[in-house]
């Protein structure tokens, strides 16, 4: 039996979306330099900083380039848990910011982007 057109349309748009994301590696998790954590320490005090100091330094980010750094969350909308953090940091000489979106139970960092014209060489741009 053929598959459907339409069957045939959703395998290779799959196909499609897992090869794009092969090359993807996950965010670094926990920082070897000190100086990523004591540098967002200065700036916010948060429970997800090491998890975070691990992703900026596996983006390539210097310490000395983060400017301000402060988090957000989200909330599962039916019973009113945080399900994500996101941290949000301005790097010297650059618009916008370097983001990291981090699990709310365990702090793993899940995605590093950038947004508002910030750029790092290796870090997706949305």
């Amino acid at each position: 039996m053929k598959p459907s057109p339409p069957a045939t349309a959703m395998l290779l748009i799959a196909a499609g979306t897992l090869s794009a994301c092969a090359g993807f590696e996950a965010p670094r998790q926990e920082a070897t330099n000190p100086a990523y954590e004591a540098r967002l320490a200065q700036l916010a005090q948060h429970q997800c900083n090491s998890r975070v100091a691990g992703a900026v330094e596996g983006a390539g980010v210097r310490p000395e380039e983060i400017t301000e750094l402060f988090y957000t969350r989200e909330m599962d909308g039916t019973n009113d848990r945080i399900v994500r953090y996101t941290a949000w940091m301005r790097l010297a000489g650059q618009p916008g910011h370097l983001i990291v979106d981090a699990d709310a139970l365990s702090c793993r960092a899940m995605q590093v982007y950038t947004r508002g014209g910030a750029e790092v060489a290796g870090v997706s741009s949305f």
